[in-house]
């Protein structure tokens, strides 16, 4: 809608001049009664022309003219007056009045012409001033730096076209549209109830690909929360679409109250929205190219290698090499790109080079993808291994012109790659060639599901099977007779997953029954690691077993033999102690009877050890404590006299025990000790108490025998001593290479030191 300011110092003219325009012109109208009103509107309010009369008091219609131009040289304006005078025409002329109409003629010929010199006024100054701002944009998008720019200088740009006062501009994104800029007069466009009404609207307009211009009274019916919350009272919709594909939508809108929108307004509207949309369509896809070589560059920078493209020829000229060669060969992209210092194809072994051009141009010609290692010499003489992966790149004819691909440096893993063969082929050859035979089970965690995947030669040899024959066989099918600890221990590993053995298991084979030393352990696979793979180690002893057996079987024959021995020894020598009585019976000397007394008692001490050999568990081991308390026993009955006011007092260890080669000499020893005792160490019916104690240390024994007696003369000394027992004590103390200490005070102790098994004294 064009917008008039009619300015004349006759309101009642100036009210029929706006109501006819109005009315039957479609004009919207503005009104001044002066010239100096006139300019006060002008200066405030869009308009898009003006209508003057000439003869106003103060300032007339050419002094109007005059102000004007001097703010705005393009507005169209029009010289209304009754004077017919050629030098006022020339003079408005000459000062930029685009017409002049007289008032004489009929007023519907006035009008008319009025509004026909309006309208061309009018669309000859919005084409210049769409001219103008269209050439301006160019101008300006050309040094806009960002999509944030661009949208800017657009979104101006519709306004000034437009002459409304916001505009929103929409960004299409995978089937929605974004609020990308907007300016508004008001500040609620952005608000929730606005947008929720503006968005299907504009998907609307997007769908039927037309325009949409409304004017306050298609808004109220179709969308009134506009006009009430955001006071739109005219608004112009039109789709972004540049090379055939829609890019958004532009929202024009004003508080402005159209009437109706002329077909150059509309024309001039699309125009400046196709310029709009190219503009911002071109940006969009610089950003997006400068979006995706930032991201190729980030890709090509974090590959793990150095990514190329070149030539098949001998040399392998690189045309282009990334900044990762520097770190692979010690020279800069610069000095690889176009052979500047070095051709690629030096870098490479040259025992390698006719294998991988070769190996190239093969694949390059059947149009396939190549993947092969290679040896490189670096900059500073190093030797390295890399990978390259790379594929043809054809020319328009089809024909292949070039490569391009990554090489990676795979030194480290080619060297742990060469670490792992070689340690893996270990593991097989020890896997094959233990003795011991090794089973490899899969198994889900169950027995019945335990599947052999795997066996070595031994284990061939002690199922006397091919490894063909018995892959795949469960568990429960190559041991179906077995004992029951071998299949408890399987099941056990399945659950805990706890490595265990078993020793002598049995297992039933067609030939017989065979024992084996079996060691179960398990380790999880798979890649979620739910599987299990059993190991099942087994070493066949039966030989040993047997043989075991008939040791054991030989040993319980010998040790039968030899309790018998002991115990024909014990009768032999109670046989002699028995014989000695009798010969003591008969003698009437104290002396002979005493001597007599004092070989049973030695006979006695022998034939104990005997009898305890005879009923012991352990044929060659002696329990102290028992022997002891035997001899002690012993004494109270052949002394029975003595033993009623002497009291023998026993203090043993009952963890030692001793073998029958020291067990022998230390009852003879304290037969004479207590012997000696009982006889000299009080006076006759004189009460006493003789301490006898069998203790060890770490590293020694020590037998010891005390009295509270008279103790033994000053002058006494064991090695000079003629007393047949003494002599007795020393010797037998020497053969169990001891030592015999004596003290006498408050009595007399004798003590027998003697070093325990493999050690001296």
């Amino acid at each position: 809608m064009i917008r008039i300011l009619l300015v004349d110092d006759e309101p009642d003219l100036l009210d029929l001049e706006s109501r006819i325009l109005e009315q039957k012109y479609g004009f919207s109208t503005l009104s001044a009664k002066s010239g100096e009103e006139a300019l006060e509107i002008f200066n405030n309010q869009p308009v898009d022309a003006i209508i003057s009369d000439y003869s106003m008091p103060q300032m007339d219609g050419i002094a109007l003219l005059k102000k004007i131009r001097e703010i705005n040289k393009t507005i169209p304006f029009i010289l209304f007056t009754i004077r017919e005078k050629e030098d006022i025409a020339i003079e408005a002329m000459n000062h930029g009045a685009n017409f002049y109409v007289q008032k004489e003629n009929l007023p519907q010929v006035v009008f008319a012409e009025l509004a026909n010199d309006v309208n061309k006024a009018v669309e000859l100054f919005r084409a210049e001033k769409s001219l103008k701002i269209q050439r301006d944009l160019a101008l300006a998008n050309t040094s806009a730096k960002s999509l944030e720019e661009t949208l800017n200088f657009c979104s101006q740009a519709i306004l000034d076209v437009s002459g409304m006062e916001g505009v929103g501009i929409y960004l299409s994104e995978e089937k929605n549209l974004n609020l990308a800029t907007f300016k508004d007069y008001y500040g609620k466009y952005t608000g929730e109830k606005i947008q929720s009404v503006i968005h299907p609207m504009l998907h609307s307009v997007i769908r039927q690909n037309s325009p949409l211009f409304r004017d306050e009274e298609d808004i109220r019916v179709i969308a009134p929360v506009l006009v009430e919350e955001g006071e739109i009272y005219s608004d112009i919709c039109v789709p972004m679409t540049h090379h055939g594909r829609t890019i958004g939508v532009v929202h024009i809108f004003s508080s402005q109250r159209q009437i109706a929108y002329a077909l150059s307004f509309q024309r001039f509207i699309s125009d400046i929205i196709v310029q709009v949309s190219g503009y911002i369509s071109d940006r969009l896809a610089e950003e997006a190219l400068r979006t995706s070589e930032n991201r190729m560059k980030a890709m090509i920078r974090n590959l793990p290698g150095m990514v190329y493209q070149g030539h098949i020829d001998e040399d392998r000229t690189m045309e282009f090499v990334s900044d990762a060669a520097f770190k692979l060969t010690g020279y800069h992209p610069g000095d690889i790109m176009q052979n500047a210092v070095r051709s690629w194809g030096s870098f490479i072994s040259p025992a390698d080079r006719a294998r991988i051009h070769e190996t190239i141009t093969r694949a390059v010609g059947k149009n396939a993808r190549f993947r092969l290692t290679y040896r490189i010499t670096t900059r500073d003489d190093k030797h390295r291994w890399v990978l390259e992966q790379g594929t043809g790149i054809p020319d328009d004819d089809g024909n292949p012109a070039r490569i391009e691909g990554i090489i990676m440096d795979i030194t480290r893993q080619k060297v742990l790659d060469d670490q792992v063969r070689m340690f893996h082929n270990r593991l097989k050859t020890l896997f094959m060639l233990m003795p011991a035979g090794c089973l490899i089970f899969r198994s889900d965690g169950t027995i019945t599901n335990s599947v052999l995947v795997d066996l070595n030669s031994s284990a061939e040899k002690i199922e006397q099977k091919d490894k063909t024959e018995l892959i795949g066989i469960t568990f429960q099918g190559l041991f179906t007779k077995t004992d029951q600890a071998l299949q408890d221990a399987f099941a056990m590993i399945l659950e805990d997953k706890k490595s265990r053995a078993i020793q002598r298991c049995g297992i039933t084979y067609p030939g017989g029954k065979r024992y084996f030393d079996i060691f179960l352990s398990s380790t999880p696979v798979g890649y979620e690691q739910t599987e299990l793979e059993i190991f099942f180690l087994y070493n066949d002893i039966t030989s040993r077993v047997l043989t075991e057996q008939q040791i054991i079987s030989s040993l319980r024959e010998k040790e039968l033999l030899l309790k018998e021995v002991h115990h024909r020894v014990k009768n032999n020598l109670q046989i002699i102690s028995g014989i000695l009585k009798l010969q003591s019976m008969r003698i009437h000397d104290p002396q002979a009877q005493e001597i007599i007394q004092e070989c049973r008692n030695q006979v006695y001490s022998m034939a104990s050890i005997h009898e305890l050999l005879y009923n012991s568990k352990d044929i060659g081991k002696i329990r102290i404590e028992e022997y002891i308390n035997r001899l002690v026993d012993h004494f109270k009955q052949e002394y029975g006299g003595t033993s009623a006011r002497i009291t023998l007092v026993v203090t043993i260890d009952p963890d030692i025990v001793l073998d029958i080669e020291r067990c022998i000499p230390c009852g003879l020893i304290l037969n004479e000790l207590i012997t000696n005792a009982v006889k000299y160490a009080y006076k006759p019916d004189e009460e006493g108490e003789i301490r006898i104690s069998f203790t060890q240390d770490s590293s020694s024994y020590l037998m010891q025998v005390a009295d509270d007696g008279m103790g033994l003369p000053k002058d006494f000394d064991e090695r000079k001593s003629r007393s047949l027992g003494m002599e007795l004590t020393l010797r037998l103390t020497q053969q169990l290479q001891g030592r015999l200490e004596i003290m006498s005070e408050k009595g007399t102790i004798f003590k027998v030191i003697f070093p325990k098994m493999g050690e001296t004294g």
